[in-house]
Order: structure tokens, then C-alpha cells, then sequence
């Protein structure tokens, strides 16, 4: 068992400005230039997860990233600023379950689920190890 301090109904918000690093970049039209990406809004989601929790935990240990599950409802421009509400929901062994809703100025953006495990690191690198062909 895990000595960490991350319990159900641990909340927070995570804001961050977009900016033209946060489109998807399109070669055709560059119709989408000016809209956050899903791919954006993941990182986010990740950056926002790890934060949250990573300080919650003994400091040998980090949570990855298991499933992301997001339903991306509406488009935002680049320029707004993105407020991430994540929300702990459960807890089932080493796997953290985070409710997420994402908003600009508009109102809703997207909401999801997340899933994390907490893992030593040296763990983590070992597993990633023992995956790697032995001829890299």
C-alpha cells in the first residue's frame, strides 16, 4: 500500500492562457489555426492531473497516465483562457479516477475522465526496460 494523501472529492482548477502553440497546425486551408486542439486540451488535462496529485505522493513515486476518456463539445479560439476542474471521484488500489470539465469564457469546452496509477519511478523505468527490444 501507498502512504500518499490523495482522497475522493480532492479538487482543483488549472487555468492556462492558450496561445498559438495550442492549434492544430493544418497544411490544407489553416482553418483550424486558430482553434485549441484536442491534443492541446489533452496535455492540459495531464499537466493539470500531475500536478495536482505527484505532490501528494512520497517523493519516489509519480502517477502516469492509464486512460483518458474526453468528449471534446465545443471549439475555443486561441487566446482564451482554459479553466480544468479535475475532480478525484475514486480511489481502487495504485489507480487514481479524476472527473474533468474544461471552460473558456463561453462556458463548457470539454469534459472527460482521466486515470492515473501511482508508481515508483524506478519501477516505471524498470517495466519500460524489460519492454525494450534488446537489439535498441
Amino acid at each position: 500500500m501507498i502512504n500518499h494523501r490523495i482522497t475522493e472529492g480532492l479538487a482543483t482548477v488549472y487555468n492556462k492562457q492558450t496561445t498559438s502553440n495550442d492549434a492544430y497546425s493544418s497544411s490544407d486551408t489553416g482553418t483550424l489555426d486558430y482553434l485549441v486542439s484536442t491534443p492541446a486540451i489533452v496535455t492540459m488535462m495531464i499537466d493539470a492531473a500531475t500536478e495536482m496529485l505527484d505532490k501528494l505522493l512520497p517523493s519516489d513515486y509519480i502517477t502516469v497516465g492509464k486512460k483518458i476518456d474526453l468528449f471534446h463539445e465545443h471549439p475555443s479560439i486561441i487566446g482564451e483562457t482554459i479553466s480544468l476542474k479535475l475532480v478525484v471521484e475514486k480511489l481502487v488500489g495504485n489507480t487514481v479516477m479524476l472527473d474533468v470539465r474544461a471552460s473558456d469564457s463561453k462556458g463548457v469546452v470539454c469534459s472527460g475522465k482521466i486515470e492515473r496509477a501511482m508508481i515508483k519511478k524506478d519501477k516505471l523505468i524498470e517495466i519500460a526496460y524489460k519492454r525494450t527490444p534488446e537489439t535498441m
